[in-house]
């Protein structure tokens, strides 16, 4: 009796241990709202596209979302450039029927590292209203090159304030 006792404990122990040893999984494309703060983070990559949509969470439904931030790492295959990104708004997930964006430029490039382009986007400073229920994406272009295949992969992180109006 003594001894079941003590092998259900050492198991949940060991389950236990082996729980806090492993690793953290990442943030999959969660919301992080604290009082006023709001941060929201999407990433996504294809080949074969010129042209790919980082889909954000839908923004709170009582709140509008004041976005102050925009940072992005992208890469493309050495033939490529990313010349331009934007932050666009629509009524469903992945949707620019809003009609209302904010241009993002590519910045600091780090040309053919290992086969790949480098492009980092930092908008600090912005001021981007987003209205209560509505799902926000960012759109992230290449150019297509002359002969070769595409590629484009971005991870982008937007953050800013909630407000009631």
């Amino acid at each position: 009796m003594r001894f079941s006792r003590f092998a259900q404990f050492a198991a949940t122990l060991f389950l236990f241990a082996i729980a806090l040893t492993a690793p953290g999984h990442a943030q999959g494309n969660k919301q992080i709202i604290s009082g006023t703060y709001y941060e929201d983070r999407a990433s996504h990559v294809s080949s074969g596209n010129s042209m790919i949509t980082l889909t954000l969470t839908q923004t709170p439904t009582n709140k509008f979302v004041n976005i102050t931030n925009v940072s992005c790492i992208v890469a493309t295959f050495a033939s490529q450039a990313f010349p331009y990104g934007q932050l666009q708004l629509g009524t469903a997930p992945g949707q620019n029927d809003i009609g209302r964006t904010y241009t993002l430029r590519g910045i600091s490039p780090i040309p053919n590292a290992g086969g790949y382009n480098f492009y980092s986007v930092g908008v600090d400073g912005m001021f981007f209203k987003i209205g209560p229920g509505r799902f926000p994406s960012i759109a992230l272009y290449s150019t297509v090159p002359s002969s070769g295949g595409l590629y484009l992969w971005g991870d982008c992180t937007v953050t800013g304030t909630l407000s009631d109006s």
